[in-house]
């Protein structure tokens, strides 16, 4: 049996959607197939597998082998997020070995934060001039907003991951 999701979760709370997916799991619905807002689960055992999510900067071929290599499958992607999930073994299922690997990866979500809002931000006020435009200048705007609402909440965590707090909190 499969059931399809449609859930949203803004990219600063990946941790949520990861728990979330590992929360499914544990109710026996793995998933199959993720994409944007759009996860596909199928029946099996409860605990069957664990779920990770990675932004990736680039495409490596060589990194998603390895991944495979290391029975870790890639069960979805959307954009450069990849799902993965590997079969529960006891162990936590941790992509990141060290805080500098955490740290590289929450500096690319805040990257993409950052173009998020500015990508909105510059149009936005651009378009404040515009009659014909002015609510699109206001959709712009708020987009720019919760951007920087994630980045701001992201640069937080990050600044408490280096002056020494707990990975996962």
């Amino acid at each position: 049996m499969k059931k399809i999701i449609h859930r949203t979760f803004f990219i600063w709370n990946f941790e949520k959607e990861i728990a979330w997916l590992n929360e499914m799991s544990r109710q026996g619905w793995q998933l199959c197939r993720a994409g944007f807002f759009v996860y596909e689960f199928e029946q099996g055992e409860p605990d069957e597998y664990q779920y990770q999510l990675q932004l990736l900067r680039k495409a490596d071929p060589d990194y998603l082998a390895f991944l495979e290599e290391t029975g870790i499958q890639v069960v979805g992607r959307c954009l450069n997020w990849i799902y993965l999930k590997k079969k529960s073994d006891g162990q936590p299922f941790e992509i990141f070995s060290d805080l500098e690997g955490v740290l590289r990866h929450l500096d690319g979500v805040l990257a993409l934060c950052g173009v998020i809002t500015a990508a909105n931000l510059l149009p936005g006020f651009a378009n404040l001039a515009n009659s014909n435009l002015h609510q699109l200048s206001w959709l712009n705007l708020a987009l720019a907003a919760v951007g920087a609402f994630g980045f701001c909440k992201l640069y937080l965590r990050r600044r408490a991951l280096t002056a020494g707090q707990d990975l996962h909190r």
